[in-house]
């Protein structure tokens, strides 16, 4: 037993000491500089047609995409590496509803409600976000050089994106009932808004799809130390976000353990 520890802190010791890790773990921020277009439309009210003209959506456009990754990289295998990504990105944007409140007087009422986790642990209660889930597979191929280690490479991309509150949106959210409200001008018609936005957020879907992305970065860790920081840049293509979303693109940077 003495025996197989000494080995194994020996191979450990002999690990640490390379310009490259076996293995690492990391944690990222991102930035993607996709961006999200505007879209100004009616809601569809079906045979409800308040005061001659129907509510109109106004959601603005946003972009420049922020949020955390989570990376898992593998170096000792032969003439390439292997890393694993998990990155969330999102954007705050900005919607309102213009009312028709009378023949010749509109109000406009700006959405906000609380996202779900893990977007409400960065926004809190805010007006609508737009964000991107994507989960990377990527096969580089590094050039060895003392203590950095650079590399490009390619790989397999899963998206899902968050529903953007547009117009669309809207005609699944308003109610006859929250429309007679809000045309009323009655004062629990913005509160009452805020939870109807909340709830379709929560029943619609995810977009979501499969797509591909090109990688170029770096790796760097001491010889000894087990830790590496890291910087990527990657391009994406294909996939199944929402139409509105322009793909970017997409930094990280970060370390983590690296054995």
């Amino acid at each position: 037993m003495k025996k197989v520890f000494t080995l194994a802190a020996a191979f450990a010791l002999f690990a640490s000491t390379q310009a490259f890790a076996i293995f690492g773990l990391g944690a990222h921020y991102v930035m993607n500089t996709g961006s999200l277009g505007s879209k100004i439309g009616d809601v569809d009210l079906g045979t409800t047609n308040t005061f001659g003209r129907n509510i109109t959506v106004n959601q603005e456009s946003a972009s420049g995409l922020q949020g955390l990754g989570f990376k898992l990289w593998i170096d000792f295998l032969p003439l390439v590496d292997i890393e694993g990504t998990l990155n969330v990105a999102a954007t705050r944007y900005r919607t309102s509803l213009t009312i028709p409140t009378g023949l010749n007087s509109d109000t406009t009422i700006w959405l906000n409600y609380t996202p779900d986790a893990p977007y409400s642990m960065i926004f809190g209660d805010a007006s609508p976000i737009f964000g991107v889930v994507n989960g990377d597979l990527s096969v580089t191929y590094p050039f060895d050089l003392p203590i950095i280690r650079p590399y490009i490479g390619a790989g397999i991309s899963y998206f899902a994106s968050i529903p953007v509150v547009n117009n669309d949106f809207a005609g699944k959210m308003l109610t006859q009932d929250l429309i007679l409200a809000l045309t009323s001008n009655d004062p629990d018609a913005a509160s009452r808004i805020g939870d109807a936005l909340t709830e379709t957020l929560e029943k619609e879907s995810y977009t979501s799809g499969v797509g591909g992305h090109l990688i170029a970065g770096l790796r760097l860790k001491a010889p000894i130390i087990p830790a590496a920081i890291y910087a990527n840049g990657k391009y994406y293509f294909g996939g199944n976000t929402n139409s509105q979303f322009t793909q970017g693109f997409v930094l990280e940077v970060g370390g983590g353990f690296a054995l």
